[in-house]
């Protein structure tokens, strides 16, 4: 796809609000709205040299998305966002190209099962089993697999970490939390930011959690433990409605000992990098990421990344 000139921020909120609001509404049937996503992704912009390869990891269609050559093992499984109920790879194509481009190796973007047709644990389950297939049938170990979601997805992506380091003892090699829907049970103080509303979310929890328990940590990750989990990279937003959430998970991960770089932006908007072929603040930010990852692969052998945090007083 041509580039497109990056658009200033203020001009970019102003075409995200009104598209958003209409799209995240409530009443608007899921099908519709996945509709909707999937037609606007197509002004998303790839990077140059982007190459989408299309495959299965376990019994889920994925893609394998690669900028110009690889280098280096390791790979990034990502979970899309969309409240656990729309959302695609195609949602997220532009993103995780622009993410593999910073780290000249591939990202695997997964077709998870969607609520409410299949609610909670259809999505972990499909995460689990696409991370070992990755080892599997890709030929990548578990130690060089990063694990990446933005807000549903970021909460998916914590609880397979969750599993997989606890359970099956095939830790990956890092976490990424974009915007992450750690606690669904909770419900935010104010109506909406400029992405997501209140009324929306509800209706997104309670098409994930079905018959299935509240309280449960896979469900709900972060009131599970964290001991033992991978370096993290967490990014939050100071005026999104999941901001005091992951205020509360960024104590939660340096309590358990989790190596964890910590970053907010006072001008993004909830899970803004998708827009990072269009906005520089949000290309800015998958940068950042990257290198944290390049920086994780590369110290695997002399120890863990420094867990320094954009600001050390946030999350203390």
């Amino acid at each position: 796809m041509k580039a497109m000139p990056m658009l200033p921020l203020p001009l970019a909120r102003a075409m995200l609000h009104p598209y958003y609001r209409f799209t995240f509404h409530h009443r608007m049937p899921w099908s519709v709205q996945r509709a909707l996503l999937n037609i606007v992704a197509r002004m998303q912009p790839l990077p140059p040299d982007t190459s989408v390869g299309t495959l299965h990891l376990g019994a889920r269609p994925a893609e394998r998305i690669s900028v110009g050559a690889t280098s280096g093992a390791g790979a990034v499984l990502y979970l899309h966002g969309g409240g656990f109920t729309v959302g695609s790879p195609a949602t997220h194509r532009s993103l995780a190209a622009h993410l593999a481009r910073e780290i000249g190796r591939p990202v695997y973007l997964l077709d998870y099962r969607l609520a409410p047709e299949h609610p909670f644990p259809a999505a972990l389950e499909d995460t689990v089993d696409a991370f070992c297939a990755l080892t599997a049938a890709e030929g990548h170990s578990p130690g060089s697999i990063v694990l990446a979601g933005d807000s549903a997805g970021g909460c998916i992506a914590l609880a397979a970490a969750q599993q997989l380091t606890t359970v099956r003892e095939q830790r990956p090699a890092a976490l990424v939390l974009i915007s992450p829907w750690a606690n669904p049970n909770l419900v935010a103080d104010q109506h909406r930011d400029l992405v997501v509303n209140r009324a929306w979310g509800l209706a997104c929890t309670a098409a994930y959690l079905g018959a299935g328990d509240p309280s449960n940590p896979r469900y709900a990750p972060q009131l599970g433990s964290h001991t033992g989990l991978p370096p993290t990279y967490l990014h939050t937003n100071t005026r999104e409605l999941l901001y005091a959430q992951c205020l509360d998970l960024a104590v939660s991960l340096r309590g358990a000992g989790v190596p964890l770089r910590y970053a907010e932006s006072p001008v993004l908007w909830h899970a803004a990098q998708a827009q990072a072929g269009l906005v520089r603040e949000a290309a800015a930010s998958l940068r950042d990421i990257g290198g944290f990852l390049t920086e994780n692969w590369s110290s695997r052998q002399s120890g863990p990344v420094d867990d320094t945090s954009r600001d050390g007083a946030r999350p203390s």
